[in-house]
């Protein structure tokens, strides 16, 4: 096999095993993180073999080994779990899914797409958001009496690793980086942008990273804060967090974006406590979908992790059923209805009271959970399934966002 560079090709390379649709759609999504010589891998139809997309000069014979690697780990993944469904509301709008919402949304002027996983927006999509958040908020302090809070996009290395971040997702991770404090330096990059066209980044050695991260998980942020803590009683704190994830080439509109909000609630308090919360959480969200007129569903489900470690943690989290998802109905470019994962409800065990040394009455180890709703990604299916004329959304949402 060639060991040069090559120009822009294909490849066939045959999977270690047949696999399912669920773990080819992960094969596929996390094969932009595998090589950036490699623009893809596909799992072909027969789903025996994978077609590997090579960009032009990519040393083949290393990226193909690399390839292969990488499928000998993800085709280890346990699927075909018992899909267990909690909750399911059916629209009363009679009209078609939108096809091309975000498109649809920059035409308008409503949503401007900066091209790398961040969105601006204004008028009705603005109107949304902000009330998405607020009936979110508003049912949360309803159901759990939670506090409102607020918390910094910059979370510090060491929060993450406490959370486990770094070993579950770090594909994922953005690090803060910023000049070192160098007279010479900071003068080399000031002239270089002095007169130029476009931006001159400086070299990485000039780049100092000092452990900030932006956050990639609503949740984290708080439990530095309760730190040291006794809780004799369940609490719940809610607030609106700013997260951030690298998606790669992923990226696509409202989709998946690199950079969006999520309304998050924490729960904190014995097993039983949390437990009751993730049950009344259901009824939220149930509560949620209906006020917006929106097909939605509650299931189990697992998170992406890393190639490397996601065989043993999909299996520990489906087996636990630790983790439900809030699937509302979108569509694919193609005009295919798919299923958009909008937020979920999760138990953390005593994960973070561990790892946080916050306790119980008891003076045990506290359990968590969490609920968080992509607010971007509602936003997102809610125009899907009511589309762009007013008259088809509910009475008090139209009147809200079409004011």
């Amino acid at each position: 096999m060639n060991i040069h560079a090559s120009p822009a090709a294909e490849l066939l390379l045959d999977l270690p095993r047949e696999v399912d649709t669920e773990v080819a759609g992960d094969i596929e999504k996390e094969s932009v993180f595998v090589s950036p010589f490699i623009d893809r891998i596909r799992v072909e139809p027969d789903m025996k073999s994978a077609r590997l997309f090579l960009r032009a000069g990519a040393p083949t014979e290393d990226v193909v080994a690399k390839a292969n690697r990488f499928l000998h780990v993800m085709v280890r993944q346990v699927s075909g779990f018992e899909i267990k469904v909690f909750v399911e509301t059916r629209r009363r709008d009679q009209g078609p899914y939108q096809l091309g919402v975000n498109q649809g949304l920059i035409e308008r002027g409503w949503m401007h797409d900066y091209g790398k996983g961040q969105v601006a927006y204004s008028g009705p999509v603005l109107r949304l958001a902000r009330l998405i958040n607020e009936k979110a908020g508003e049912l949360y302090a309803k159901a759990f009496a939670a506090e409102d809070a607020h918390f910094p996009a910059l979370v510090d290395a060491e929060t993450l690793h406490k959370c486990g971040y770094f070993d579950s997702h770090p594909n994922a991770v953005t690090f803060v980086g910023n000049m070192v404090e160098d007279f010479d330096a900071i003068e080399e990059f000031r002239r270089a942008n002095s007169c130029s066209e476009g931006a001159i980044l400086p070299p990485q050695d000039h780049i100092h990273v000092d452990g900030m991260c932006l956050n990639p998980a609503a949740c984290f942020p708080c439990y530095p804060t309760l730190s040291g803590n006794m809780f004799d009683e369940g609490r719940a704190y809610t607030w609106l967090g700013r997260v951030f994830r690298y998606e790669s080439r992923n990226i696509s509109g409202l989709d998946r974006l690199y950079e969006f909000n999520v309304r998050e609630l924490v729960f904190v308090g014995d097993d039983a406590y949390v437990r009751a919360c993730r049950t009344k959480a259901l009824g939220v969200v149930e509560e949620l979908a209906s006020y917006f007129d929106i097909d939605c569903r509650v299931q189990t489900a697992t998170d992406p992790f890393f190639a490397t470690v996601s065989a043993a943690k999909k299996f520990w989290q489906a087996a636990q059923e630790v983790k439900n998802e809030i699937k509302i109905p979108s569509l694919d470019a193609d005009g295919n209805v798919k299923q958009l994962a909008c937020g979920s409800i999760n138990l953390h065990g005593n994960f973070f009271g561990r790892r946080f040394d916050i306790k119980d009455g008891a003076g045990e180890a506290v359990q968590t959970g969490c609920v968080g709703l992509g607010v971007e990604r509602w936003l997102l299916a809610t125009f899907t399934q009511h589309g762009f004329e007013p008259e088809r959304w509910p009475a008090d949402v139209r009147a809200k966002i079409f004011a």
